[in-house]
């Protein structure tokens, strides 16, 4: 076998025909959902130190639901897109068309959050479910997206 041969085979080996795309080498962004907790003057709760992230415990209809909090990133340029995401908690998305989540802030406050979330397909036999509402006391929960597919819902407390 030659050296065109085994540029050819090696070529038919590493590409997929998803549009062209190498899936060995996909490496494609999924969605994250973000919430922010503020008071009726819309101030950050963790901001202001009400709530301690570490207090915080999440339970979900779903196996292994989790979050992460999201502090203010020191390196980000003021104003910029994701900066809105400074002092939110991340929530996981599970791979479900609706999914609820209980935010627990102490021994005795909690939070019952709903969403709803659609099927995208991408490249490489890919999918994932992005939010795209979500309910919090029976109130329409606003979700904006942070581009690049960051979703952050604002929960006043």
């Amino acid at each position: 076998m030659g050296i065109p041969s085994l540029i050819v085979l090696f070529g038919l080996l590493g590409c997929s025909n998803d549009e062209g795309i190498d899936c060995a080498l996909f490496d494609p962004a999924f969605p994250s959902l973000f919430l922010e907790l503020v008071d009726a003057n819309d101030v950050n709760l963790f901001e202001n130190g009400t709530i301690d992230p570490d207090d915080i415990r999440v339970e979900g209809d779903f196996p292994n639901p989790g979050f992460t909090f999201n502090p203010a990133s020191e390196f980000a340029v003021p104003g910029a897109d994701i900066r809105k995401l400074d002092n939110t908690i991340q929530l996981i998305i599970p791979g479900e068309p609706n999914f609820q989540y209980t935010i627990y802030l102490s021994e005795t406050d909690s939070i019952l959050v709903n969403f709803s979330a659609e099927l995208t397909r991408i490249p490489c036999d890919l999918s994932y479910y992005s939010p795209i509402e979500g309910t919090f006391n029976d109130l329409k929960l606003e979700l904006t997206e942070v581009p690049p597919l960051q979703f952050l819902g604002t929960i006043k407390l």
